[in-house]
């Protein structure tokens, strides 16, 4: 009887140990990173900062240059003097990887500026000249939306993630051109220190 009290009393307590290292901490609590899709399908820069907090959770904070509307136009786009800022809380949902694997993010962006694409081409034969003709618009706002992802660490250094988002632009886009709704996508890699 008291070797069973015993044997329980074992693995019960090795359970327990095994239950608080469930997340394996790191004393990183910073990553710089940016998104690739943007970069190569759009042409914005990103470089976006997360602080990593306890339960797995952390503040993001987020920059893109020469930003886009979603993915309007991507490939006649001529000039984006537009600059966005973006704010989230990332919860992540593994019990057993600090900072990694599926999460969730409600965000907040702010941006402004303009884009200006090639609206129309065509070649008059009269003038024997190549006609372009520009389409500026608009993209100053404020949109709330959320997101989903996942996240992989190599090293404990390095990070590479998947990421899809939709926001509500609540500002007053008067331009019939643009929806109010906004899908974005990353592939983000990151640096932690």
């Amino acid at each position: 009887m008291k070797k069973t009290h015993l044997l329980f009393v074992l693995l019960l307590t090795s359970f327990y140990g095994f239950a608080q290292k469930d997340i394996e901490t790191t004393t990183k609590k910073n990553e710089i990173s940016s998104n690739l899709f943007d970069l190569v399908v759009a042409g914005s820069f990103n470089v976006n900062y997360e602080r990593y907090l306890e339960k797995n959770q952390s503040l993001f904070i987020g920059a893109t240059f020469f930003d886009t509307y979603a993915y309007y136009d991507t490939g006649y786009i001529k000039d984006s003097d537009a600059i966005s800022l973006k704010a989230a809380y990332v919860i992540y949902f593994s019990k057993k990887k600090d900072h990694a694997g599926f999460y969730f993010y409600p965000q907040a962006k702010l941006r402004t500026g303009t884009v200006t694409v090639e609206d129309y081409y065509y070649y008059d034969y009269i003038s024997d000249t190549n006609v372009e003709e520009e389409y500026t618009y608009d993209v100053d706002g404020f949109s709330l939306g959320f997101g989903i992802g996942h996240k992989w660490v190599f090293n404990d250094t390095f990070t590479l993630g998947i990421n899809g988002e939709i926001a509500r632009n609540l500002g007053s886009i008067d331009d019939d051109y643009l929806d109010n709704v906004e899908p974005r996508f990353g592939i983000n890699f990151g640096i932690r220190f």
